[in-house]
């Protein structure tokens, strides 16, 4: 699977670019705030209907004349062996359309057809940082193990935002305490199914990734016999082997606990938006016991195993965005990376400023592209790695 030309029009700084796509590994180059990140944003968004990035989908919307436009198109035409697809977003104002060779679809039912995966400095922090990170990690792989999956994952999120609402308006007196308690009552019938759902789905995300994780880690660590293992924590609990009603019931048990902190805070204290992912190293907390560099590279053999996995689930390679992530890698870890990546016939794309380091893609011809204030002044292509 791989994209065979890219149009944007208004997005970000891109005002109207139409870019065929050479074969072979994709590098642009160029400055920092020139707009290479902006082309891995588009092909992100186009596919997963979602910034990866934290913005809202106006500040996506590029500035003409010095006021903002009104509508934004992305347009990409992806190869699979025989058959072309042509994918279309139009967005603006709060409106957004997806047409998919024509017909309007869900941005669901593209995650799962043309899978993505993204390598990024941001998500090289996650471990160090905050669960919210670890929880996307998850939840990337989620998104495209099943159309069904990404359903379950958009209905929670409705549905947190709904009660997240109920309990806003208590907390800033739009309702009473007693009116919010019934609402809660009528819809935690719905919100805490969807939340064991999404649970479930994400411990069997880690089941099974975990022996290509293992095997990830030793590879980019250089190691044998890698003790790493996962845990799911659930207030504090590790519930990789908990079941559907075990989880429902601890998580409506704990909001019965919660929520009088639930009113208070004017936010949902339960759910999986609260659960967080420990990755044990040698048995020990990897947040606390490994350097810097070692939590990158579990990171790295995390999207590793993502990738092996989502083959062996469909024996299709997801597209591969990497952000500026071989500079942010010690030359050991980028080179263990690149000697990955040469044996994933994946189409790839890569940012970077420098392109002084090596890069050996086992013969795959590389492609610089040259990118200037939202334009593509050049294209060398099919240099060999």
């Amino acid at each position: 699977m791989k994209f065979q030309s890219l149009r944007l029009k208004n997005f970000r700084n891109y005002s109207d670019l139409e870019f065929k796509i050479p074969q072979g590994i994709v590098v642009f180059v160029g400055p920092n705030g020139q707009g290479k990140t902006n082309l891995m944003e588009a092909f992100h968004f186009l596919l997963r209907g979602e910034s990866f990035r934290p913005v809202s989908e106006n500040s996506l919307l590029s500035h003409v004349g010095g006021a903002v436009a009104a509508t934004a198109v992305i347009e990409g035409r992806l190869s699979q062996k025989t058959l072309v697809h042509d994918v279309m977003m139009t967005f603006g104002t709060g409106r957004k359309t997806v047409l998919w060779n024509g017909n309007k679809v869900s941005s669901a039912s593209l995650a799962r057809r043309f899978p993505v995966v993204l390598f990024s400095p941001e998500s090289l922090s996650a471990i160090k940082n905050g669960p919210e990170l670890r929880r996307q990690l998850v939840d990337d792989v989620v998104v495209t193990h099943s159309t069904a999956s990404v359903k379950i994952l958009q209905d929670f999120r409705r549905a947190l935002k709904t009660r997240n609402r109920i309990l806003r308006d208590c907390k800033r007196g739009v309702t009473t305490s007693d009116q919010t308690k019934q609402l809660l009552n009528s819809l935690d019938p719905l919100f805490f199914p969807l939340a064991a759902e999404l649970t479930v789905a994400r411990l069997t995300a880690l089941t099974a990734l975990q022996s290509d994780f293992q095997r990830a880690v030793g590879f980019v660590l250089d190691r044998e016999n890698v003790d790493i293992s996962v845990e799911y924590l659930i207030s504090t609990r590790d519930a990789r082997n908990w079941s559907r009603s075990d989880l429902l019931s601890a998580m409506h048990n704990r909001a019965m606990e919660l929520r009088e902190s639930e009113l208070a805070a004017g936010l949902s204290l339960v759910g999986p938006q609260r659960h967080d992912i420990r990755v044990l190293f040698a048995g020990k907390d990897s947040r606390f016991f490994c350097s810097q560099g070692q939590q990158r590279a579990l990171v790295l053999s995390f999207k590793m195993a993502q990738i092996l996995y989502h083959y062996r689930a469909y024996q299709v390679y997801p597209i591969l965005l990497l952000d500026d992530v071989l500079s942010e890698l010690d030359p050991a870890r980028r080179s263990n990376l690149v000697r990955f990546l040469k044996d994933v016939p994946a189409q790839i794309f890569l940012t970077t400023t420098d392109l002084s380091f090596a890069m050996d893609f086992g013969g795959r011809s590389i492609n610089v592209v040259h990118i200037e204030n939202g334009s593509v002044l050049d294209v060398t292509e099919g240099m060999p790695s």
